[in-house]
């Protein structure tokens, strides 16, 4: 899935690729970004977590996840 979140540093919004990702056994979203690094996200108790990488900065990270939560919202399928 393609979505959009703001950048936290440059407040500039730029599209991302999330694929899902199995990651020891539970649902994940690896977040693609335009130069191709990438990590894995996990949904725990309604906040997402970055499980494979220590050194991803928490504003990134939060941002990320609001972009995950408005794609979600516009694209739900009730």
């Amino acid at each position: 899935m393609r979505f959009t979140y703001k950048d936290p540093i440059t407040e500039n919004e730029i599209e991302l690729n999330a694929e899902p990702e199995d990651y020891n056994g539970e649902q994940g979203l690896r977040i693609i970004f335009p130069e191709k690094d990438s990590f894995v996200m996990v949904q725990k108790d309604g906040s997402w977590d970055v499980v494979d990488d220590e050194d991803i900065n928490p504003a990134i990270v939060e941002a990320i996840a609001n972009g995950l939560k408005t794609h979600s919202r516009y694209n739900h399928l009730t």
